[in-house]
């Protein structure tokens, strides 16, 4: 079956903006399904006028999921939470969600779907809740749709990331950098454009169904070694101090209750799990060189955006080219 409209769904998140950037360089059709369309006004400037359409979609509503389904040839999952809030939980988007996809995706006849998720996202992972509702999203997407195409990711960079932004900001004001446990942690992170290319490129290869791949970048750091390089993106000098993981799980439940109240928690417990832990690229996994992308290095994108961070400015001369 040729592929001429693409739904997305989580197409106005960090993820979804890039998958809807690079399947509108290759001329798709593609509905954003999402909860609020308003707030996802700017992703239709990722393509020419009426190329992007916008849908309302709720996850929990499969019937709302079904419309958005309808006509398009393919569908790519990006929704995602980092932390649970209300309805909103890991189990309703993460697993649920998924479930809704992929029985909307089997009964409206789609020829490919393609499933967003996170490198841990195994069977034999840890108990932490985040991991485990990713684990069964992915069971979720391949029980109801058989030829799913899944894309697990690493940690994702780019303007408006959670990760480098964060510690940046941090640097920026603290007297030092926080790091959770030692920092001796390994983390392969991936450069978002790379990610969105992967998705769109699936698309173009029928013998990528039925297939898992592991996307990260061309090195491995340490979490300490990434502090580093934000401290010398961002042209300042702040002694790294790592702080017990069990004390940081526990600020981190803490944070977490603030949402009940509305408020985005600074790190939850699960994230803190996560951060003492190794994620990289397993050996022998489809990768981003299998689809003849060459991965982007932090080093060559860190710079467009971490400048804001410097001591002056962005436009501070003393900062490193």
């Amino acid at each position: 079956m040729s592929i001429s409209q693409v739904t997305v769904f989580g197409g106005s998140g960090f993820i979804g903006r890039a998958i809807v950037r690079a399947l509108a360089n290759r001329g798709y059709r593609i509905r954003v399904a999402v909860r609020r369309t308003e707030s996802a006004e700017s992703v239709k400037t990722a393509g020419d006028v009426g190329q992007i359409v916008l849908m309302r979609a709720n996850l929990r509503m499969p019937q709302s999921v079904a419309a958005a389904v309808a006509g398009s040839q393919a569908v790519i999952n990006a929704t995602g939470i980092p932390f649970q809030r209300g309805r909103q939980s890991y189990h309703a988007v993460h697993v649920d969600g998924a479930r809704t996809i992929a029985t909307a995706s089997t009964a409206a006849g789609v020829a490919r779907l393609v499933h967003m998720s996170g490198i841990g996202a195994e069977a034999h992972s840890s108990k932490n809740a985040y991991i485990k509702s990713k684990v069964e999203a992915e069971q979720a997407i391949v029980a109801g749709f058989e030829n799913a195409t899944i894309l697990r990711s690493n940690v994702v960079f780019g303007p408006n990331d959670q990760m480098f932004n964060k510690m940046a900001a941090i640097a920026a004001k603290a007297p030092f950098v926080p790091l959770v446990g030692s920092g001796k942690a390994k983390v392969q992170p991936v450069f978002v454009g790379d990610v969105g290319e992967a998705a769109a490129i699936v698309l173009e290869r029928p013998e990528t169904a039925k297939s898992v791949f592991e996307l990260g970048g061309p090195r491995v750091y340490t979490y300490r070694e990434i502090a580093e390089l934000v401290l010398l993106e961002i042209d300042r000098k702040k002694p790294i101090i790592g702080f017990p993981a069990g004390l940081m799980k526990i600020a981190g439940l803490l944070a977490q209750q603030t949402a009940r109240f509305g408020l985005t928690p600074s790190l939850t417990a699960d994230q803190v799990e996560l951060l003492c832990q190794d994620t990289v690229v397993r050996p022998g996994a489809l990768t981003l060189e299998t689809l003849g992308i060459v991965p982007t290095a932090p080093e060559a994108i860190l710079p467009t955006y971490l400048d804001r961070y410097r001591v002056g400015g962005r436009f501070n001369q003393h900062a490193p080219a």
